[in-house]
């Protein structure tokens, strides 16, 4: 066999395990399957396969991530760019959050599976703020900061913060909620299009975001 068909047929297993992986943590979370299952469904009889190609769950977990981060950090990027050089509104901003992530799923089983992949890492309790940074597009990063100043001019940097954070995780839930909607072929809910589910996110998040702080609110900050 030719070093071309080598590296060839290594690249199909590469990719088969990448599907597998994806199809089965979006089920049941980024560590509700073990690699070996993984290795199997993706039809390898070498149990070494996956070690081979990814090392470990978090390589695993990281190839996925580089799959699909091009199309979302070019998306990220394009809305962002609209949006710089003039009076940055809170809208705007949570629509560089939203948008890229919504149309995301509208692509595809494998996006889907992939959105509801990083809500899984998201919400991972040992993964702290500084390890989401890592993991998020730079935009998107600009994004959030800016938010927190806009935000900051009514409110304590600290509540700011917070409230992104929840809102940050609460976008990702709704969103992997309807990847599962879209593709429940059984599903009795009859959903609005995905674009009103976007815009109507975008308002609702906006609206807590920029919800006036109540002075009860801020004595237990004070405390």
């Amino acid at each position: 066999m030719s070093e071309r068909a080598v590296a060839s047929r290594g690249a199909g297993t590469r990719e088969r395990i990448l599907d597998a992986a994806e199809r089965l943590m979006a089920e049941r979370g980024i560590a509700g399957v073990s690699l070996n299952e993984i290795n199997t469904a993706a039809g390898q009889r070498n149990t070494a396969a996956l070690h081979y190609h990814f090392r470990n769950r978090d390589g695993l977990l990281r190839a996925i991530m580089q799959r699909h981060g091009p199309w979302l950090r070019a998306r990220h990027e394009e809305l962002y760019a609209e949006i710089v050089g003039g009076e940055p509104r809170v809208r705007d901003l949570v629509a560089v959050i939203v948008l890229p992530v919504a149309e995301y799923i509208g692509r595809g089983s494998g996006e889907r599976a992939a959105i509801r992949i990083w809500t899984s890492m998201l919400s991972h309790p040992g993964l702290a703020i500084e390890d989401v940074q890592t993991i998020v597009d730079p935009a998107l990063t600009l994004a959030a900061r800016t938010l927190v100043e806009v935000m900051s001019a009514s409110m304590p940097r600290e509540l700011a913060v917070e409230r992104l954070v929840v809102a940050s995780q609460s976008i990702m839930h709704a969103m992997a909620d309807r990847a599962i909607v879209e593709d429940c072929e059984e599903s009795r809910r009859r959903p609005l299009p995905l674009s009103v589910v976007a815009q109507n996110l975008i308002d609702m998040t906006t609206a807590a975001l920029t919800a006036p702080v109540d002075p009860a609110t801020r004595r237990y900050l004070g405390e």
